[in-house]
């Protein structure tokens, strides 16, 4: 295994991403790095496929640095923890519009 330094990229690296299964061992930039489980051609394995709204959401919302938003799913699943995240927040909005409508009257 070689260690991968992503400044060799030449891209800004509050934006950019390195998924692999040996991210955090592999890596210059750990903070760059989003780990998954290796593959060992599972024809279960939805690793890379379970990221993709967790990806798609940092894509759509752009933010200034990636590095804090990978820290604040240290020690969790991202995939898993997002769609949580995700649920949390759809819950609080329902019930910010529920009590919205409740004053209006």
């Amino acid at each position: 295994m070689t260690l991968k330094d992503l400044s060799k990229l030449n891209r800004d690296p509050s934006r950019v991403i390195y998924i692999s299964a040996h991210a955090l061992e592999s890596s210059f930039q750990p903070e760059n790095s989003v780990p998954i489980k290796p593959w060992k051609l599972e024809d279960d394995d939805t690793a890379l496929i379970d990221l993709i709204p967790f990806l798609e959401y940092v894509a759509l919302h752009r933010p200034a640095d990636i590095r804090p938003v990978l820290a604040s799913y240290q020690g969790h699943d991202i995939a898993r923890e997002f769609i949580e995240r995700s649920k949390e927040h759809q819950k609080r909005m329902q019930e910010q519009n529920q009590h919205g409508r409740f004053w209006q009257r």
